[in-house]
């Protein structure tokens, strides 16, 4: 007889061990038979077996192991047997009939380890088969199914990992709530400008002494009778029905964008403000102030412009005879206000075209600038604009000059619909800067203080902070056991292919760096975080540490504490490095032993953690072949050089801890991958769904459905299952679920076995009966999963 099957059809009744002759060759194996499933017939034909839930792809994990010198393929693929039948309770086991005996279905039983041939079949918790004949779809038999069809090899890895970026701006928008937990939260400044302020709405200086405190380029819009709003640099207002505003804060020349929509033509009157204190004429008293105003038709556009100039501000530097009588010029400072429409291109409507744009408030001096413009009428579908010109020679401005520049900004927004595409033009207007430049040879690049300049001039450091926090500091670098220093850029993101990920912010407070380590292959045996800093305290000031540990759910965080104080009334200085993980969502990896985090030393520097105070190099080091971990830096500081209690420091970490598990929850990514597996629906003999139901570990049971087979199932990370006994699943995590495997050990040891992740995570706390987290029953993982075939066509 060439099967159990056969036999069954001669007459044979009883389960137990019997001989059969595989077809066309005079081989004999002796096979345990079932025959009273569904009719009989089945024959065993392997067990998987797992020994030691702890033991990561040992020796006797035949099932997912292929580096023990036997084979070099998996045991899932290739013809090697193993085991005995006698004691497949045992240990694994495997014959010739997994790859030689056609079959067209599958049976599964779960058997307590241990147990003599005898005691299987009613010893047996669960038995389930399959019943459509699946496998004749896939070669016939597993073997073929696993190496012809659905390959037990690395897949597509589909994880994001952790979203940096989002956490980043989740932290920037929780900023008052972590600062909120540090009494007296020093807010230090950016470097690179002139500081920083919670919203930026004006050029408080503008470099080249062009305006003075309170600043200047103050702009308010509004439609109607209603509330002036503030424009907001850098930011874009889309919240009124009648017109939406942008500008091009950072970016040369300064643009404020008002598209008037007004399709029910509701509102009759919109209007630009903008307010100024011109510091040469304030402080000095010598300067000149000039208005014109023009008109000018591009292709189908019609453009109407209004410019006011303060100009030949100046200033005796001495009183000598060698300077006497000569002028020290402060810079230009030109407003222009502009509309633009046309009936053809954007179906523009205006009520008449000689008045509907008037100045309706206008200073007449070059002190306090209050200037006000208004579109009327009922206008609808036109763009109405300020822009601020300068030039650092302090001369009036050409107003042929600025019909050129208007010309250009016209080309960069004419293309567009600005009724859908205003962010478009926007993003268009950044690239104005070198063609008014031509105009204008002398422009002057003012400073846009309270924000960086611009982001690609790269800052990578706080070269003061405000009240000499710093003479240049919190310069932050990052590298890995196998990968060169990167120097962060503030603001910026950079990834290391498949090692690491960063991502950080500016311009808010506290300054974060993240570091996602995502080490993919393992080969990184470490990562460093290195921060480094001159801060003038040479002789004075005191430092301490501290450390401490916080849980959110699952989510784990350890950190440690550098500090700086009692220096004078300097800011305290409060470098924080911290890790985050978690064993459960991300999969987080990395060695077991206490000093996987700790201080370091970052080349050939020679500083001791904890004892610089002027030149301070401070590294902190991820150990272990970290893997799916956050790993991140940020900067405390608190007014009047006060010590930063450790509450303190760990109120706003837990903080920032609840905000990272918050994003990291939400951005979870759809783990299903069922469309790369095999699922056959099963019937039971015994047991039944509920029972399987119960087994599935809590965490895996809301995208795990009982009462079916599936075959060759795929993680996000790529790596395949072999089989996920009585489930189909879509969970992130389907090694709780899935037996047999490819040897992860290298990539992934903690789903490395027969049982792969059976065993769960750090602080699942099983019982004999009960799954917990995302491990298995004890019964589960002492049971061995018996595999039947059988061919009746």
């Amino acid at each position: 007889m060439s099967s159990c099957y056969e036999l069954r059809r001669s007459g044979y009744t009883e389960n137990g061990i019997y001989t059969i002759r595989r077809t066309n060759t005079s081989s004999i194996i002796r096979v345990y038979c079932d025959m009273e499933v569904n009719g009989g017939g089945w024959t065993l034909v392997a067990s998987v077996h797992e020994n030691n839930i702890d033991g990561k792809c040992t020796f006797d994990d035949n099932w997912s192991d292929n580096s023990n010198g036997i084979s070099n393929s998996n045991s899932w693929v290739n013809t090697r047997v193993f085991g005995s039948v006698e004691s497949a309770t045992g240990s694994d086991y495997k014959n010739s009939a997994y790859f030689a005996l056609p079959a067209s279905d599958v049976m599964v039983w779960h058997v307590p380890n241990n147990n003599p041939p005898s005691q299987w079949s009613e010893q047996a918790s669960l038995k389930y088969y399959t019943n459509n004949s699946f496998l004749t779809q896939y070669g016939g038999n597993l073997r073929d199914l696993y190496t012809q069809h659905f390959p037990m090899e690395r897949q597509t890895k589909t994880s994001k990992g952790i979203e940096v970026d989002s956490i980043v701006s989740e932290i920037v928008e929780s900023s008052t709530e972590i600062l909120n937990a540090i009494p007296g939260f020093y807010h230090y400044k950016y470097d690179g400008d002139k500081g920083i302020t919670p919203v930026v709405t004006s050029i408080e200086y503008g470099g080249g002494l062009m305006y003075f405190a309170p600043g200047g380029s103050e702009v308010y819009v509004r439609a109607g009778s209603e509330d002036w709003h503030p424009v907001i640099y850098g930011e874009s207002f889309t919240e009124h029905p009648a017109y939406n505003v942008t500008n091009t804060a950072n970016r040369h020349p300064f643009i404020t964008l008002m598209y008037i929509g007004n399709n029910d033509a509701t509102e009759e009157t919109f209007d630009i403000k903008v307010k100024s204190q011109t510091y040469g004429y304030l402080k000095y008293g010598f300067g000149k102030w000039t208005d014109d105003d023009g008109e000018f038709s591009f292709g189908d556009f019609n453009v109407k412009f209004k410019k006011y100039d303060v100009y030949d501000s100046y200033y005796q530097r001495c009183m000598f005879q060698s300077c006497r009588g000569k002028k020290f010029m402060y810079d230009t400072v030109c407003e222009v206000y502009f509309v633009i429409y046309s009936s053809q291109g954007w179906n523009s409507k205006v009520s008449n075209e000689t008045d509907f744009f008037q100045a309706i408030e206008w200073s007449d001096g070059a002190r306090v600038l209050v200037n006000t413009m208004r579109v009327s009428g009922s206008p609808q579908n036109v763009m109405f604009g300020y822009t601020l010109f300068s030039n650092k020679i302090g001369e009036a401005t050409d107003m042929s000059g600025i019909v050129s520049a208007l010309k250009v900004m016209l080309q960069k927004i004419s293309p567009f619909n600005p009724e859908e595409e205003l962010e478009e033009i926007r993003s268009s207007l950044y690239d104005t800067g070198s063609d008014i430049y031509e105009v204008f040879p002398e422009f002057s690049i003012y400073e846009y203080d309270g924000i960086i300049k611009y982001i690609g001039d790269g800052m990578t450091s706080i070269k003061n902070g405000g009240n000499n926090m710093y003479d240049t500091g919190n310069k932050v670098w990052v590298r890995s056991s196998s990968t060169d220093s990167h120097q962060v850029v503030y603001g910026e993101t950079y990834t290391e292919d498949n090692k690491y990920r960063l991502s950080s912010n500016v311009n808010s407070h506290p300054f974060i760096t993240l570091m996602y380590i995502e080490n993919s292959d393992r080969v990184d045996e470490w990562f460093d975080i290195n921060v480094r800093s001159n801060t003038g305290y040479q002789y004075v000031g005191t430092t301490s540490t501290y450390e401490g540990d916080l849980r959110v759910g699952d989510f784990y965080m350890k950190y440690k504490t550098y500090n700086v104080y009692e220096v004078s009334d300097h800011p305290t200085i409060c470098e924080v490095y911290f890790v985050v993980y978690n064993f459960k969502l991300w999969n987080s990896v990395f060695s077991d032993g206490n000093d996987f985090f700790q201080p370091t030393q970052f080349g050939a520097d020679k500083h001791s953690w904890g004892l610089a105070k002027k030149d301070v190099s401070n590294t902190v080091r991820v150990n272990g072949h970290p893997q799916n971990i956050l790993f991140s830096y940020t900067l405390f500081s608190k007014e009047n050089g006060n010590v930063l209690r450790s509450s303190y420091i760990k109120e706003a970490m837990k903080i920032i801890l609840e905000k990272i598990a918050k994003v990291s929850t939400v951005t979870e990514s759809d783990c299903s991958r069922l469309d790369e597996s095999v699922v056959a629906p099963v019937h039971f003999h015994t047991g039944t769904t509920e029972d399987v139901s119960e087994g599935i570990p809590p965490t895996q049971r809301s995208e795990t459905t009982p009462g079916y087979l599936q075959l060759r199932a795929v993680g996000p990370e790529g790596f395949p299952y072999a089989m996920c006994p009585g489930v189909k699943t879509e969970s992130c995590r389907p090694s709780s679920l899935c037996i047999g495997g490819i040897n992860t050990l290298k990539d992934h040891p903690s789903i490395c076995g027969d049982f792969t992740g059976y065993g769960g995570l750090h602080g699942d706390k099983t019982t004999e009966t009960d799954a917990d987290g995302s491990a298995r029953s004890l019964n589960d993982l002492n049971s061995s999963i018996f595999i039947f075939t059988r061919d009746r066509d």
